[in-house]
């Protein structure tokens, strides 16, 4: 099976940038579905999040400034973590504009094969440092649904703070109810979602519903679930999934 994994910033992320023992946690999951035999492609956020504390402040680069000091940040704790499981990593940055010329795209679908093929866990992350608009859009949710539909993944698991999608927004109402499936992402689904968006996250809940939009009508069925859950990724691969899953 091919699974495309987004991890979103408040994932891995503590108080003071990273958080080694979130990271553990999903390198652990990841390393287990690739000695089954899954092929895994991982997109991840938390650039920014691991740079911030280093950057400067009151800058209107910051947050460029942060992405480009936090990205070897995130990739070598995601090596440390890989190299207890004997695991390889290969870490990819791309624009937008990959998607949209058909050269590149073809030359990245091909190099992803090929890190596949060969068990190397491909770490993907928009290139923050060269985009030219601002980041203020959530960018690797809609990243994640371009890659699982251009590699025709079999399952795209978004992995956030919340457990998925909610009647309403659970941390202000207490009646909210989690929705386990959907059928159709239509316009009353994305009333749903709820504006609010973490301190370190860009996208919100109404990023993610569209990435799973964009997904299951190109074919990929999509999970949304809680990344602080323990085994959340193995458990999506059941059943009795913890989340809200998106019928392609």
């Amino acid at each position: 099976m091919r699974i495309v994994i987004k991890v979103g910033t408040q994932v891995i992320a503590g108080k003071n940038g990273l958080d080694q023992k979130k990271i553990s946690k999903l390198i652990k999951e990841i390393a287990f579905l690739m000695n089954k035999k899954h092929e895994v492609v991982l997109v991840s956020s938390g650039a920014v999040g691991a740079g911030l504390p280093k950057s400067p402040s009151k800058n209107p680069h910051q947050k460029k400034i942060a992405a480009a000091i936090g990205q070897p940040i995130l990739i070598h704790d995601y090596y440390r973590e890989a190299q207890k499981y004997k695991l390889s990593i290969g870490q990819i940055l791309i624009l937008s504009d990959d998607f949209t010329n058909k050269e590149r795209f073809q030359n990245f679908v091909s190099n992803i094969k090929a890190m596949m093929a060969h068990k190397i866990l491909p770490i993907i992350n928009e290139n923050d440092v060269m985009k030219t608009e601002d980041l203020t859009i959530g960018d690797n949710d809609a990243l994640s649904a371009k890659v699982a539909v251009g590699l025709k993944a079999d399952k795209l698991i978004i992995l956030t703070n919340q457990d998925g999608l909610y009647t309403c927004n659970p941390d202000n109402d207490k009646n909210a109810k989690l929705i386990k499936e959907v059928k159709n992402i239509n316009k009353k689904i994305e009333n749903l979602c709820s504006p609010q968006k973490s301190d370190l996250g860009s996208g919100g809940m109404i990023s993610k519903i569209q990435a799973a939009k964009y997904a299951t009508q190109n074919g990929v069925e999509t999970l949304i679930g809680n990344g602080k859950e323990k085994d959340i990724i193995i458990k999506a691969l059941n059943k009795n999934f913890p989340g809200t899953k998106f019928e392609n």
